[in-house]
């Protein structure tokens, strides 16, 4: 017996919106395999004519030539830091791709290969597409249009441009400098022709360019050389008469050895600017000599004040003075030795003192001469400092007016030297250019030319096939879900879980035939173990589900409530028990019709009891059907009322081990919610894959608002080999068993 588990939902309350939307990802699976037939004719409506369509494909080839860009616009570098690292301008390569795909380039591959008369190309533009003949047809229809005009010279030249724009792929990986040119075409050798076509106008074109740049840049030097060299001729000659008119051109002297002779910048040294130096020299050594002088002649003067003739350096050097001196010494020392002996008086002593006086008269004589000699000395450097100074001013003058037209010369030298600069860079560049306008080559190189394909690139008919046939697969697959989509009956127990207040006792599958052969047989089906499992829950499950008195309802008619009383009644009876079936349905009463047989009124074992008139005993073994038959002729189809049935089952209730009652569609009338309160609760019948979600909500909104108590739901008429995953499993226990399949 299966394990039964209670939604923490079952009291009533609405569950979590994720908890209602969560179906098992098996749900899918599930849906498909019941309606695996549709798929299988989605699938080869679909699958047939797209093989048709692919087989039918023309072969086409592909050939493809391989170009370099920006081979000389980059220094070589070191050869692992390129590899390692390398630096990609991806805007100048996607400006080449640009260029090749540019329809310059495609009218030029038209011109060079005269695709014009390409069978292949003529071909393509005569036939007209079957979209646009199919529209054509049906326009037609409604107006009238002129002939077609047929196209001009250069309108073909245009669409076969365009046509190759469709036949030619131009692609660049995104990290090198590398340009892929491919041609599919429906002919190898065309396919060749024009991938390297594409290669070699794009190089013409790159060549030319710079050829037209070169040009067009040597024709602009030549524009400005004239110019040039006009206004380089007016430089050089205001240069050269402002030095005439300044008296600059006669004074300039001869430059340094090594001097720049093209430099006019920092000029010559003029003669002023000599003299300047010359006279600062000696004016510089007179004033040394005046202060030498003016030094002697303050110490001969203080020496001569002093009475110090030995500190005079002219006179210890003199030889007059020095002898002068000898015979002062000679005289002064006779005159000591006289005084000692004689007196003062004594002729002697006094002509030898005389003589020394006249002696030292002639040394200051001298040493006077010496002071004269040294002021005149003294007199002739001032006047020599005076000179000089007066000749430095008068050139410091000269040079100060020669470096202010200096100035204005070197301003002139400037411009002419800018002017020559000019004019030599401009002759320099005119010739370059004119050597190099023969010589320019494209800043791309041709790898690998396209070479005739061997064998056809495409297309890929086993790859299309597998995408058409996946493709007719997902869109059978989708055709399935639609279909079940449609169909919005409930189609498994999680369904009804996730309904508020429901939960699935069990599914009961369809059968073929009565109801009464399931019973009658000796063999066990699948049905009646479907069936006991659902009243083993009923007798012997949890609390919450055991019941002896079960009313048995639908949502809506015809979803064999009836039948599913009945079925519980009979496994009940076949356990040993009684069971006992009230149809209270009394505007339509079936019991008895789906047992085969019609109720009647008079019966030979009818009770005595009104209240039990219409009971049928052992319709199967252990199961009667009470039809209320007093209660039917009362008129008005009124509901069997809950006290009537109170009494009902007040007589009945020891002489049964389960009551069942059937009453009507549970949406529509009253019955089962008011009859609900005599009964110890209510089981929901739902067909499968015909009773909606939101059916089943009202019903139960219904029910809720009597304050029925619901047992749970039952998922009937189910066919077990369209049901789900976790709903088929069981019956593969059952058929494993051996038991029949039902019916």
């Amino acid at each position: 017996m299966n394990t039964l588990q209670i939604p923490s939902s079952y009291n009533g309350s609405s569950p979590e919106p994720e908890a209602i939307q969560q179906i098992s990802p098996l749900h899918a699976f599930s849906v498909m395999n019941r309606h695996r037939l549709a798929i299988a004719i989605v699938t080869l409506a679909v699958a047939v004519p797209a093989g048709v369509g692919i087989f039918s494909l023309k072969p086409y080839y592909n050939a493809a030539s391989i170009l370099i860009v920006g081979t000389r616009q980059a220094p070589f570098r070191d050869l692992q830091a390129t590899v390692a690292s390398p630096e990609v301008d991806t805007v100048a390569v996607n400006s080449e791709v640009s260029i090749l795909r540019s329809p310059a380039i495609a009218r030029a591959v038209v011109q060079k290969l005269d695709l014009l008369n390409d069978p292949e190309v003529r071909e393509a533009l005569d036939s007209t597409p079957i979209t646009k003949r199919i529209m054509d047809l049906v326009t037609g229809l409604f107006v009238t249009r002129p002939p077609p005009v047929p196209m001009t010279h250069d309108e073909r030249v245009q669409a076969t441009s365009i046509l190759l724009d469709r036949w030619v792929t131009i692609l660049n990986d995104g990290r090198s400098y590398i340009i892929t040119v491919t041609a599919s075409t429906g002919n190898a050798q065309t396919s060749a022709r024009i991938a390297n076509a594409y290669a070699d106008v794009y190089l013409d074109f790159k060549r030319h360019m710079k050829i037209a740049a070169t040009w067009q840049a040597n024709a602009m030097l030549d524009e400005q050389i004239v110019p040039l060299r006009e206004r380089l001729r007016k430089a050089e000659q205001a240069v050269q008469a402002f030095r005439e008119k300044n008296g600059l051109i006669a004074a300039e002297l001869e430059r340094a050895p090594g001097a720049n002779a093209n430099n006019n910048d920092n000029g010559g040294t003029t003669v002023t600017d000599q003299q300047l130096t010359q006279m600062n020299h000696q004016l510089i050594t007179a004033r040394a000599d005046l202060e030498s002088r003016r030094a002697r002649y303050a110490e001969v003067r203080n020496a001569i004040r002093n009475g110090s003739v030995d500190s005079i350096p002219d006179a210890v050097s003199s030889p007059l003075i020095q002898q002068l001196q000898a015979q002062e010494a000679q005289l002064s020392s006779r005159a000591a030795s006289l005084s000692q002996t004689f007196m003062d008086g004594n002729p002697d002593l006094q002509a030898a003192r005389a003589a020394a006086a006249q002696v030292r008269r002639h040394i200051a004589a001298e040493v006077n001469r010496i002071a004269s000699s040294a002021a005149k000395e003294l007199a002739s450097s001032e006047a020599q400092v005076a000179a000089l100074t007066a000749t430095v001013d008068r050139l410091q003058g000269q040079v100060t007016a020669e470096n202010e037209a200096d100035v204005t010369l070197r301003q002139l030298q400037s411009e002419a030297t800018a002017a020559r600069t000019v004019y030599q860079d401009y002759l320099g560049r005119f010739a370059q250019t004119s050597t190099q306008a023969e010589l320019q080559v494209a800043e791309a190189d041709l790898i690998s030319r396209a070479e005739t394909p061997l064998s056809p690139y495409g297309p890929p008919r086993k790859q299309y096939m597998a995408i058409a046939v996946l493709f007719s697969l997902l869109i059978g697959a989708g055709s399935a879900l639609v279909i079940d989509k449609m169909h919005k009956g409930v189609r498994s127990t999680a369904e009804l879980d996730a309904i508020p207040g429901l939960f699935a006792l069990g599914l009961v599958p369809t059968f073929a035939g009565p109801l009464r052969r399931q019973y009658v047989s000796r063999e066990r089906s699948a049905y009646l173990e479907t069936v006991e499992s659902i009243r083993s829950v009923l007798s012997f499950g949890h609390s919450r589900f055991r019941a002896k008195v079960v009313l048995v309802t639908s949502a809506e008619q015809d979803e064999g409530k009836t039948t599913f009383a009945l079925s519980l009644a009979a496994n009940t009876a076949r356990c040993g028990q009684r069971a006992l079936v009230i149809d209270c349905d009394l505007r339509n009463p079936s019991a008895m019709r789906v047992m085969g047989g019609v109720s009647v009124l008079h019966n030979s074992h009818m009770p005595v009891d009104p209240l039990l008139v219409g009971l049928e005993r052992d319709v199967l073994p252990g199961v009667d059907i009470l039809t209320p038959e007093g209660m039917m002729h009362r008129g008005g189809g009124a509901m069997l009322r809950p006290e009537e049935l109170g009494q009902i089952l007040s007589q009945v209730n020891s002489q049964y081990d389960m009551i069942l009652l059937d009453t009507p569609p549970a949406l529509a009338f009253p019955d089962a919610a008011v009859l609900s309160r005599q009964t110890d609760g209510v089981v929901m019948v739902v067909k499968w894959g015909r009773t909606p979600a939101s059916t089943l909500v009202q019903a139960m909104r219904a029910l809720r608002t009597y304050d029925a108590r619901t047992l749970g739901a039952v998922l009937t008429q189910a066919p077990p080999n369209s049901l789900g995953e976790a709903e088929k499993h069981p019956f593969r226990i059952y058929n494993h068993y051996g038991l029949l399949p039902p019916g």
